[in-house]
């Protein structure tokens, strides 16, 4: 059975989420996918969770590009 675009999308966004919220294996995620699960992580810490699983995506990003987590 063809799946649509859209559906590959969610499907992605789905096994994204739960990598990010469930096991906490941000390494695993695409460049795009660690920015779409940053965007929601900020959102939920600036209503007032989800502050570690922001650090812990900026960390994956301070390591992507060379930089030290621990600046975080």
């Amino acid at each position: 059975m063809a799946t649509t675009s859209a559906e590959r999308m969610r499907w992605k966004r789905a096994r994204d989420r739960g990598m990010v919220w469930g096991e906490g294996d941000e390494s695993k995620l695409s460049d795009t996918a660690l920015i779409e699960q940053l965007a929601i992580a900020c959102q939920k810490a600036r209503e007032g969770q989800g502050n570690a699983v922001a650090l812990g995506l900026f960390r994956e990003i301070a390591a992507r590009i060379g930089l030290s987590g621990k600046l975080l």
